[in-house]
């Protein structure tokens, strides 16, 4: 094997693939990205058995080959190389690779234990806006369960019906449910991504401009966008009935300016426990929502946002990170509060933008 390729495009792709290498598991290969020179190009391969990717870049190549090359060590000098372009050469069990301005040789690991990417037929498959799918996964991952006991927990559930593909994600404590359009209508069957790889998937799709076409069956996910190829297993498992628990009246609306909100709960979190109590009020009379917080051993704190509010006066306590965190996938100037009283979760949205819900559970001390 012996190839040049620009450091640029190399040092990108690598530290794509890196992320996808599984540093610490049982079969050392994992740790490797695998390097193929073939046919004018470099393929760079990784996978964690969980997801994988697979990127090409443009390459001269002088030799074809390939190689498993560890990835945090290529990652890592090609990160701080310097230089256009960077030219490699396998020799034995050594990876030798040079810049302008310096140069490494790396030991290589056995590549033939390196495991297949697996390939999902076209026979299932959805369409969307790659912005649009970016925004549905960042919208509600991180909601998803840091906890295994529930493995469906841990994971994004993805469907789609009446021309809408909706994303949803929950802890238990809270949820966050987003709806983007669905190219050429039709339906999409529950799948639950990890919510590991619903990030990774994520990451692929942020500089893709355009449609992307997304493929499935029932324990794979994959997709192609551009030069980058990347699959997903999906989990085998029953995402709970949420829509049951969302509430369909409340006895208490308010609408409140979101920068308002943010810069009040991101004040108090100063002053909260170590739960991140906060307490919420919305008092109509004053026409404003109350926030406070208090730690025993620091002090306390309350602030005033003015807000719009119909129904009963309410005041309820919740753990400050999780209302902060609804306000990250809220785009318009407003959002709006619904509640049933004291011990009833809180629904959040965004007041000119019916695609996104949050509910957010009650601390019940």
């Amino acid at each position: 094997m012996k190839f040049e390729v620009p450091l640029q495009d190399l040092a990108t792709a690598t530290a794509t693939a890196a992320r996808f290498a599984e540093r610490r598991a049982n079969l050392p290969v994992l740790g490797a990205i695998l390097l193929s020179a073939e046919n004018g190009r470099l393929v760079l391969r990784a996978t964690n058995l969980e997801c994988g990717v697979e990127l090409s870049v443009p390459a001269k190549v002088a030799s074809t080959g390939v190689a498993a090359v560890p990835a945090t060590t290529l990652a890592g000098f090609l990160n701080n190389a310097r230089g256009k372009s960077v030219s490699a050469e396998l020799k034995g069990e050594v990876f030798k690779v040079e810049t302008e301005s310096s140069s490494a040789s790396i030991k290589t690991l056995p590549h033939d234990d390196f495991p297949l990417l697996p390939r999902v037929s076209a026979d299932q498959s959805f369409s969307a806006k790659a912005a649009d799918l970016v925004r549905a996964i960042r919208s509600v991952a991180y909601c998803a369960s840091l906890s295994a006991i529930k493995p469906e927990l841990q994971s994004v559930l993805m469907y789609g019906e009446a021309g809408k593909l909706t994303t949803v994600a929950t802890d238990s404590f809270r949820l966050a449910e987003k709806t983007v359009p669905l190219k050429g209508g039709g339906s999409v069957p529950h799948m639950l991504i990890p919510a590991r790889n619903a990030a990774e998937l994520m990451r692929v799709l942020e500089n893709v401009s355009g449609d992307v076409e997304v493929y499935y069956n029932e324990h794979q996910l994959s997709t192609q966008a551009g030069e980058v190829y990347y699959t997903s297993r999906l989990l085998d498992g029953a995402f709970p009935n949420y829509r049951q628990i969302i509430p369909k009246d409340f006895s208490t609306e308010a609408v409140v300016l979101r920068e308002e909100m943010a810069g009040a709960l991101k004040s108090l979190s100063v002053f909260a426990d170590k739960f991140a109590q906060v307490s919420l009020a919305l008092e109509p009379s004053k026409k404003a929502m109350m926030l406070s917080s208090r730690n025993p051993d620091v002090g306390e704190q309350v602030s005033t946002v003015k807000a719009t509010i119909e129904g009963d006066q309410v005041s309820v306590s919740f753990n400050g990170r999780y209302l902060a965190d609804s306000l990250q996938a809220i785009v318009g100037e407003s959002v709006r509060l619904h509640s049933n009283g004291p011990g009833k979760a809180m629904l959040i949205k965004d007041a000119s933008d019916a695609s996104f819900l949050y509910l957010a559970m009650p601390m019940n001390r």
